[in-house]
Order: C-alpha cells, then sequence, then structure tokens
C-alpha cells in the first residue's frame, strides 16, 4: 500500500496547488512561521529532498528550491514524478534508507514521504479556504502511522508538531490527521 499511498497523497497536493492564485502566496499558513509561498516551497523541495535522499546524497535544506516564484504547479509535478520514479524500482520497499535522523526501512520511507507531502497539502488547501478532505485513504493509514511512531516528546513550542488538537468525531480523515499533527482544524 506504501507507493500507493504517496501516489494519493501527491495526487491530492496537486490538486490543491492547481486551486492556489498567485495573490494567495502571501497569505498566512497552519505553520506558524510561514505562508502560502514557502510551505508551497518546501513542498516541493522536500520532493526533491527525498531523492536526494534514497541515492545516499548530499540533501539541501528546503531554502534550495523557490517553486512560489514560478510555476509552482509543473515544479511540484517534476518533482513529484522522480520521487516515484526512484521508489518505483523493484525491492524498495524492503530497503535500508539513512536519514539525518534515523535508519528507516523503504516502506517507512515512503509513509514519511507521504505523510509529510499530505500534510503540506492539508497546509495549502486549508490557508486558501480550499477543501481539506484530501486522500482519504491515505489519511487514514497516514493517521495509524502517526500514532504509533510519534510520540509526545516531539510536539510543543520548538518541535515540529504542537500538542493534538481537538477535532470533530465525524471531520474527513486529512483533518483528524492534521489535527494529530497539531493543527488547529476548527
Amino acid at each position: 500500500m506504501s507507493i500507493d499511498t504517496l501516489a494519493e497523497a501527491q495526487s491530492a497536493a496537486r490538486i490543491v496547488l492547481a486551486g492556489v492564485s498567485s495573490d494567495q502566496l502571501a497569505a498566512s499558513s497552519p505553520c506558524a512561521e510561514w505562508d502560502v509561498a514557502a510551505i508551497i516551497d518546501h513542498l516541493v523541495g522536500a520532493q526533491y529532498w527525498f531523492v536526494q535522499a534514497i541515492s545516499a546524497s548530499s540533501t539541501p535544506g528546503d531554502g534550495a528550491v523557490k517553486a512560489s516564484s514560478g510555476d509552482y504547479r509543473a515544479a511540484f509535478d517534476e518533482a513529484a514524478g522522480s520521487v516515484m520514479g526512484a521508489l518505483s524500482e523493484d525491492g524498495f520497499a524492503t530497503r535500508t534508507v539513512e536519514l539525518p535522523f534515523g535508519t528507516f526501512s523503504g516502506a517507512q520511507f515512503i509513509d514519511f514521504a507521504s505523510l509529510e507531502t499530505l500534510a503540506h497539502a492539508w497546509d495549502v488547501a486549508r490557508a486558501t479556504s480550499q477543501n481539506t478532505d484530501l486522500a482519504p485513504v491515505a489519511a487514514v493509514h497516514l493517521l495509524e502511522v502517526a500514532r504509533t511512531t510519534m510520540s509526545d516528546d516531539g510536539r510543543g513550542l520548538d518541535a515540529n508538531f504542537g500538542p493534538v488538537q481537538p477535532c470533530a468525531p465525524d471531520a474527513p480523515a486529512a483533518d483528524v490527521l492534521a489535527a494529530y499533527l497539531g493543527r488547529r482544524v476548527d
């Protein structure tokens, strides 16, 4: 299911990016330090980072890609295609991938890439007043991944994720995932 999860997350990101107009790039986002342009840059840059991590080459920071200043939709498509090509190699799911924060199986890496992609697609959708009911099958799977891999120690002001936020029980799976990752969904 892993490669299908990433494909669904990338498809959701494409749909969201298609709904972003240039006058929305400066809008604030659920990521306090980032506006929509910065999230788009990160979303595209992360796809390239995934490819570089797979090939064990040096990995630049997020700022290496300034997709929001050009055709960010085409930039995402190119970057996402590169990731899918690299991950589609036979046996990738059982391969080991070394990242700066740990060693992961190929399947775990795909889940990480999927979670990163879907979370930031949700951020852009939310910031630009788009539908946040994104990638429902992937969101359910990634919520389970997040629940089993994330501890409360990695949450808070100086962490990548905030405390779990309240969410309506009948909310779309992507909203429940976003709330679990510390985004306000109400």
